[in-house]
């Protein structure tokens, strides 16, 4: 995990020296101007421009100031709980560790947990699942690095989860992975049943993990293996944000989600593409671009369909498609060309 500390003040940097010297991992320590008695890390003069530079390239920030201020530096940064960072406050005395953000997906929760050992601080963990000690549902995703589908029913079923009504876990158990689930399960005090037992067991709510798909009529979500090849066309200077909403609604036409991605491909014209590259940045997944001669060969083996402007612009008439395959190392694609402002987004699962 790559973690930032952040410190303002001369007690909070040497509150952060004492935690880096008990703590494993990539760590890097950001100190204000001026309050800087450690002789390790990188100096700072704005903390908003700190967040600018820093938020997205980091697994989990731990900042030691006041949560008042913590809340209001990363207010414009927050995006989406599955790609945003962890985020943990701290006094800089040591007495109280608060998981802000993130708390399951992102590992707060547990980060905090760990803090606190190391300090003997005062954990501070609002997550209702976690404070009425029952397993969440995003927090075994994140344990067994699945995604969870579709993303906005989990809220119901972890309030499900925290109201104590039935909530089931299901796995497949004939899956290949299914020895690597129960040993996930079972540290997290929760009871698989097999999925081919899905229809005779009486549930409020469900959570799936299996690649197939079901007919329920009950709330539930799936948690499933990342799998997905997506190809991405897209005009010079289009944002990371009009491919992000672009790439998320070609998800949702398959029942999928962004975090189902394991990977992205486009033309070598746009291996500069900023948006792009802040787009594969910010989900977290690898990025390979093609040169024309690669994709004008996986167009003529399987006969996609060519656009004759694209093919005058950039030499070659499809670039989705044709990355989306590549990527995949298939001849099925799952989405054929969707076209969005200034994108075109093609889903392959990987083969």
């Amino acid at each position: 995990m790559k973690i930032a500390i952040i410190t303002v003040t001369n007690n909070g940097a040497i509150l952060a020296d004492k935690l880096v010297r008990n703590f494993d991992g990539d760590i890097t320590l950001f100190q204000k101007v001026g309050r800087n008695p450690t002789l390790t890390g990188f100096v700072y003069t704005s903390l908003s421009s700190l967040m600018n530079d820093i938020f997205n390239k980091y697994d989990a920030l731990i900042f030691i100031m006041a949560a008042g201020i913590v809340v209001r530096v990363i207010a414009p940064f927050v995006n989406d709980k599955r790609f945003d960072p962890a985020v943990v406050v701290m006094d800089d005395q040591g007495q109280h560790v608060i998981s802000l953000l993130s708390g399951h997906i992102g590992g707060a929760n547990e980060l905090t947990l760990k803090i606190s050992r190391i300090l003997g601080a005062e954990a501070v963990i609002t997550t209702a699942t976690d404070v009425a000690d029952k397993p969440a549902a995003d927090l075994l995703a994140a344990k067994l690095g699945l995604a969870i589908e579709p993303f906005d029913s989990l809220k119901d079923i972890n309030a499900a989860i925290a109201n104590n009504d039935t909530v089931e876990f299901f796995a497949d158990f004939d899956s290949p992975e299914y020895e690597h689930y129960k040993l996930a399960t079972n540290t997290l005090g929760i009871k698989m049943e097999n999925i081919a037992m899905l229809s005779k067991i009486e549930f409020s709510a469900a959570v799936l993990i299996t690649s197939k798909h079901y007919t329920l009529k009950k709330p539930h979500i799936y948690l499933r293996k990342p799998n997905l090849a997506v190809g991405i066309g897209c005009r010079r200077g289009t944002s990371q944000t009009a491919i992000w909403r672009a790439v998320e609604d070609a998800c949702s036409k398959i029942g999928r989600s962004l975090q189902s991605i394991t990977m992205l491909g486009s033309t070598v014209l746009k291996s500069d593409e900023d948006g792009l590259l802040e787009f594969a940045a910010k989900i977290d997944v690898p990025i390979k671009f093609f040169n024309n001669q690669e994709l004008k060969s996986c167009i003529e083996i399987n006969n996609l369909e060519v656009s004759r402007f694209v093919e005058k612009e950039i030499g070659v008439g499809n670039v989705c498609e044709a990355a989306a395959l590549l990527m995949g190392q298939t001849n099925n694609l799952l989405l054929t060309k969707a076209k969005y402002p200034g994108v075109t987004v093609a889903i392959a699962e990987v083969n």
